[in-house]
């Protein structure tokens, strides 16, 4: 009988800041389980790491993006994908953060998502500008990936309307805080779509393996 020992699996944990858009409406249906606005999803998550690791990689501070583009519901799968990994990641913690989007090392929610893609294109290392200030947060992932957040207005009397969800069994988020998408573009080839004036949310994260 062999005793050779199987060698454990590497485990991930991160804290995260995360900005989120889609094409859906504002609050979007998908929160709850619905179909999607427009019958099919266009949008994705971006985060920064406040603190994290991979194993014995250090993923502190390091920002990421997962955009695509489904069909149909995000759940039926046939999705078309990217990531974007902030260019100041290390060949290691560029190689550990697309293992752990592309579900490889498991842990929800990138495991779940990364099993409704049916193709993935080219991982893309870029600088990432990233501002953080509520309703207003932006980030732009190189020329490639731009979000600007802002408040949702009254439609009747122009008032910012702020709004939150609580989601206990959220697979991203617990509490997410709901703005409207000022800009929200995605140009790269394989995967283009611009999107205004929808559904846009920022939170605080905690995932892991």
């Amino acid at each position: 009988m062999s005793s050779a020992k199987s060698t454990p699996a590497v485990t991930w944990n991160y804290r995260a800041d995360i900005l989120t858009a889609c094409n859906c409406d504002w609050g979007c249906p998908c929160n709850f389980n619905a179909r999607p606005t427009l019958g099919f999803c266009e949008g994705g998550w971006a985060l920064k790491i406040s603190e994290g690791r991979c194993g014995d990689i250090s993923l502190n501070g390091l920002g990421f993006a997962f955009m695509a583009k489904w069909p149909r519901a995000v759940h039926e799968g046939e999705g078309t994908a990217k990531i974007w990994i902030e260019n100041t990641a290390n060949p290691e913690q560029r190689q550990a953060l697309e293992q752990i989007l592309k579900g490889k090392l498991g842990g929800p929610p990138w495991i779940i998502f990364a099993a409704t893609i049916d193709r993935w294109l080219d991982t893309a290392v870029k600088p990432l500008q990233w501002e953080l200030n509520g309703a207003r947060s932006r980030l732009n992932f190189g020329d490639e990936l731009r979000m600007t957040m802002e408040p949702m207005r009254n439609a009747v009397n122009g008032k910012e309307t702020p709004a939150m969800i609580v989601l206990p069994e959220g697979l991203v988020c617990k509490e997410l805080n709901m703005t409207s998408s000022e800009t929200f573009s995605v140009f790269t080839p394989g995967l283009k779509y611009a999107w205004a004036g929808k559904m846009a949310w920022y939170g605080t994260v905690e995932h892991k393996s």
